[in-house]
């Protein structure tokens, strides 16, 4: 059987800027202000998030939530980005949100996972593990507020390289694309017009990442994030299927030429 979904989102999203340096290797010295996507699918079985962002509470002033992150990394959040407010404002709460599809657990990607108790998760295998025990490199990356909101959702584990039919039916398939994190997540959702669009998350950071199959500072597995660039750049050499790398802006204003409904 094979599905499509009814509706999907890109919703309005907060930016943070740094150097370009760190988004992918051998570049620097530009600062570049990238977007931090959150997606909405509507499926007949119910609604999905792919990725929360920011934590709402530092919409208008994020110092108020992140601190010196704030600063370092230049957030932008205005008032009306809010998770919660823009669910609102297409007609749903947070408590509609059946789902949720975590791609990792940097703090750009689960700033509102507290507003989804309830929700049936995903997580790539070894994801909360590391989250817990990480680096020293990358340690910053994870929030203690975010990994407190993620222990009281039930999670299912995506094991490494399986790629999971969400709702049975071809329309929403999670994609392992480990690297960047042990348990990088990607999401290839069926458009109604039959079209699919790949959402990368942080299995790329720019289209650049794609085309030099190079990847970032931060990565915790340089073969693993390269063997990812790899498929992804696969992906994309069909027909049907448009890879969003989410965190470009260039594809970020190419993918929502009409706003935040995309389908």
């Amino acid at each position: 059987m094979s599905g499509i979904i009814k509706h999907l989102w890109a919703l309005d999203a907060p930016t943070i800027a740094t150097d370009c340096g760190l988004f992918q290797l051998g570049t620097g010295g530009t600062q570049l202000a990238v977007p931090i996507p959150t997606f909405l699918i509507e499926h007949d079985l119910g609604l999905l998030m792919f990725d929360s962002g920011l934590d709402s509470n530092a919409a208008g002033d994020p110092a108020r939530a992140y601190g010196p992150l704030a600063e370092a990394f230049d957030i932008r959040f205005p008032e009306d980005h809010r998770l919660d407010t823009q669910l609102e404002s297409i007609g749903f709460t947070t408590k509609d949100v059946r789902q949720i599809v975590i791609s990792h657990l940097h703090f750009d990607h689960t700033g509102g996972l507290d507003l989804f108790p309830g929700a049936q998760g995903f997580i790539g295998a070894d994801e909360l593990r590391y989250a817990r025990t990480p680096r020293a490199l990358d340690a910053a990356m994870f929030r203690e507020h975010d990994l407190d909101a993620a222990s009281r959702i039930d999670w299912l584990e995506v094991p490494r390289g399986y790629d999971h039919d969400v709702f049975g039916d071809g329309s929403v398939t999670i994609l392992s694309l480990p690297g960047h994190t042990l348990g990088t997540l990607g999401l290839q959702v069926r458009l109604p017009d039959g079209k699919q669009i790949v959402l990368s998350s942080d299995a790329a950071h720019l289209r650049s990442n794609i085309d030099q199959t190079t990847g970032m500072p931060l990565d915790v597995s340089n073969p693993d994030k390269e063997n990812g660039l790899r498929k992804l750049k696969l992906l994309a050499s069909r027909p049907d299927t448009t890879v969003w790398v989410n965190h470009d802006p260039d594809d970020w204003k190419l993918n929502r030429p009409n706003g935040r409904q995309i389908a």
